[in-house]
């Protein structure tokens, strides 16, 4: 019994002082980071706050709907390229309904005065003031920026003084009188118009629409509500303890004019708390609200957060909210009525989530009205492979490494699905884009009952046929695709298409990073990633994505390592590096899609096995992204704890956002962060596979053209003097040849993909 006690008192004293793993929230968000990355350092500074742009929207008619599978939210850069006029010291009855900040000034309607004494000839001179232009909107309450603006003039109250014979003020009057009368005015100093932007229904942007947050969302794609801006970024990082309101999702204008509570208009929509995220505690909330004739916001639902994280619910509710009449003079049945959903929360990082899903908004409806007539996919169509989710395309195993099989959740939402189940068909196939373009797996058309939920499965293994020519190839895109004929309103969410890139990456995570992970404690810390290879191959580089939480340790210094072998619990072992680069800080959201990329001096030849990592002296935790949607590569972590390696204690299933770069021709690029060794000025364009847009990552080089071929030699786009992004959405999905022209002559050419995913 004592040598039992005696090992338990070591064991803990073993814990207390070795490191310790950690999963802690986000501080931002990568991914939205970078998505608007280049829209945050606005030309004009008023953009930073949009309380004084004025955008006259469209008007949405019932029925409105939007379940997020695609975003219908307002894109970052509209209103900065889409600025039509300017109104300088606009007042009006309608500046507060439309929560437009507004200063005070006193002003008169006829000339004023500045007063000064002359010492010279001991008399008081007097100068006009300038006049002052001002713009009135009004008098209306609601929707009085719809009317003609119409112009005044007003100069400053003043004051009229008496000197002594120095030209000392000894006396004042303020010029206040039958003549001269003055008043208040609050106004705001600029107000700007800005032009709608076309097929959206929302009004604004701060929400993030994504698909890797929710856990078992109603359909693909939910809008996130958190304590982050629309950037990405925290609203307050003064201080851990800033709290208040953070998001807004608001629609634009819906006509409801004409209608009454008897027409029984309601709002359904689902929410989900956490998810993959962090929990809204009970000081957090979810509100909704509708906006009547005068332009007030009325709350009419919320629902506040949870004291544990194990008080969850792990499912979405859905809620149905009616629009009632109102005292008159007030109502929300108006030509203008708009409804929002909003969250408070702590400002201070990527915390206490909401997650949106298929919003609803109708007449002729009822408080049981729950039925949705919708088949929709739940997830997004996941990697091909069994044990990474990127793989170079010299790396692969055809015959091994493809998954034998992908189970594609189906959500049938009537819930008389599972008494009497539809007949729905589908068709699966899969093509080779590059680099030689042929079908991979023929489209078959099959049919499945959909209950409640089902499963299209698709079999990589047994049914992709990739071509043998000239293999092994250097890069290899695969287009897979599942469609469903669901016979529903929504062929949206109907579709998954599925861009696999075999390129020069080797990951085990999806891109994106929901939590992070780090290492706490007191003695030295050792991360290590276990890569597992089918072949020899050439390592040129490698990438981290640094995970800002807590408290910003941009200073501290570590070791970056490569090893070719671990030995777990060998306390003899003493493990040497292959590869050491010393006093490295990590570098935050400054390189591109948020991993900081390392190019090598020199490659090196990996043979079947590696592992890359870290090692630190200072205790302060250094954080990595940590992708909660891809488990892969969580089987592959160890750490360091008393002069041993030892698997990682982490149970939540996820892998470490750190990857390997392989290519022997690969040239790298100078992410401006931190190269290893690296000052090779190639051009980068990026994203590829792209949707449409490419960004150019020139390094100050001047692109003045950029020409795109196709396959057989044909310049089908052209474009002169590019600055840092070009679009290709209108050409076909394909592989093409960008030609980028210099202006010292040099041509940059690049291979880029175009796909519809």
């Amino acid at each position: 019994m004592n040598k039992i006690s005696l090992f338990i008192l070591i064991l803990c004293s073993y814990l207390i002082g070795s490191a310790q793993e950690t999963l802690r929230p986000l501080l931002l968000n990568p991914a939205q980071y970078h998505s608007t990355r280049q829209f945050r350092d606005h030309q004009h500074k008023y953009l930073i706050d949009y309380n004084n742009i004025i955008v006259p929207t469209d008007t949405l008619s019932l029925p409105f709907s939007d379940d997020f599978s695609s975003n219908r939210l307002r894109s970052y850069k509209w209103l900065e390229n889409h600025i039509t006029d300017t109104f300088s010291n606009v007042f009006g009855t309608c500046l507060g309904p439309e929560g437009i900040p507004t200063i005070s000034g006193r002003f008169m309607e006829d000339t004023s005065w500045s007063y000064t004494y002359n010492t010279t000839s001991h008399t008081v001179d007097s100068v006009a003031l300038p006049a002052i232009p001002f713009t009135f909107f009004g008098p209306s309450t609601s929707g009085c920026f719809a009317q003609a603006p119409q112009p005044f003039t007003y100069w400053p109250e003043y004051y009229t003084y008496t000197f002594d014979t120095l030209g000392n003020r000894i006396d004042s009057a303020l010029v206040n009188d039958s003549a001269h009368p003055s008043d208040t005015i609050n106004y705001a100093p600029v107000i700007y118009f800005a032009a709608n932007e076309p097929g959206t229904l929302w009004f604004d942007n701060y929400a993030y629409v994504n698909n890797t947050y929710p856990i078992l969302p109603p359909t693909i794609g939910v809008a996130t509500l958190d304590g982050l801006n629309e950037y990405g970024l925290p609203y307050d990082a003064s201080s851990q303890l800033t709290y208040g309101d953070a998001d807004r999702l608001t629609t634009k204008p819906i006509n409801l004019s004409g209608l009454s509570e008897g027409d029984s208009v309601y709002l359904s929509f689902f929410f989900e708390g956490m998810g993959l995220g962090e929990f809204p505690d009970v000081a957090d909330s979810l509100i909704v609200e509708f906006r009547d004739n005068a332009g007030f916001w009325r709350t009419v639902w919320w629902h506040t957060g949870y004291s544990v994280k194990d008080s969850v619910p792990n499912q979405f509710e859905q809620v149905l909210v009616k629009v009632p009449d109102l005292a008159p003079p007030y109502n929300y049945f108006n030509s203008n009525f708009q409804f929002r959903f909003r969250n408070k929360a702590s400002l201070y990082g990527n915390l206490d989530h909401w997650h949106i899903d298929y919003v609803r908004f109708d007449k002729n409806r009822s408080s049981v009205d729950t039925t949705i007539q919708d088949i929709a996919f739940v997830y997004p169509f996941p990697t091909l492979l069994k044990n990474f989710t990127q793989l170079p395309a010299d790396q692969l195993d055809r015959s091994n490494d493809l998954v034998d099989t992908i189970s594609l959740l189906v959500h049938n939402m009537d819930p008389n699905a599972a008494t009497n189940p539809p007949a729905t068909n589908f068709v699966k196939g899969a093509s080779e884009l590059y680099p030689f373009p042929s079908i991979v797996s023929t489209d078959v058309l099959q049919t499945f009952n959909a209950e409640p939920y089902s499963n299209i499965a698709v079999n990589p293994s047994a049914d992709y046929s990739i071509s043998n020519a000239t293999w092994p190839v250097d890069s290899l895109v695969l287009l897979s695709k599942v469609a469903m004929t669901a016979n529903d309103n929504r062929p949206q969410n109907d579709t998954l298409i599925q861009a696999q890139s075999f390129s020069n990456i080797m990951a085990y995570d999806d891109g994106s990073a929901e939590s992070a992970y780090g290492l706490t404690g007191t003695q030295i810390h050792k991360f290590a990633y276990e890569f597992n290879l089918n072949q020899p191959d050439t390592l040129v580089g490698f990438q981290f994505m640094y995970a800002q939480v807590q408290e910003n340790v941009n200073n501290l210094i570590f070791n970056i390592n490569v090893w070719d072998s671990l030995r777990l619990f060998d306390f003899s072992f003493v493990d040497e590096p292959i590869l050491t680069f010393d006093n490295h800080r990590p570098y935050y959201v400054d390189s591109m899609n948020g991993f900081t990329t390392y190019v090598l001096d020199s490659p090196i030849i990996i043979q079947n096995k590696m592992y890359l990592g870290w090692s630190q002296n200072d205790t302060r935790s250094l954080q990595v992204g940590y992708d909660l949607n891809s488990p892969l590569g969580r089987s592959h972590m160890y750490v360091y704890i008393n002069g041993q390696w030892r698997p990682t204690t982490i149970t939540t299933a996820g892998s470490p956002m750190m990857r390997l770069i392989f290519d022997s021709d690969y040239r790298g690029f100078n992410t401006g962060i931190k190269n290893i060794g690296s000052d090779n000025k190639s051009l980068l364009l990026y994203p590829n596979p792209t949707s449409g847009q490419v960004f150019i990552k020139n390094n100050s080089k001047e692109i003045q053209q950029i020409d795109v071929v196709n396959m057989i030699g044909e310049i089908v786009k052209s474009f002169l003097t590019p600055g840092n992004s070009f679009s290709i959405s209108s050409l076909d999905n394909g592989v093409y040849i960008v030609l980028a022209h210099s202006s010292n002559g040099q041509v940059y050419r690049h291979r880029i993909i175009k796909t519809a995913y």
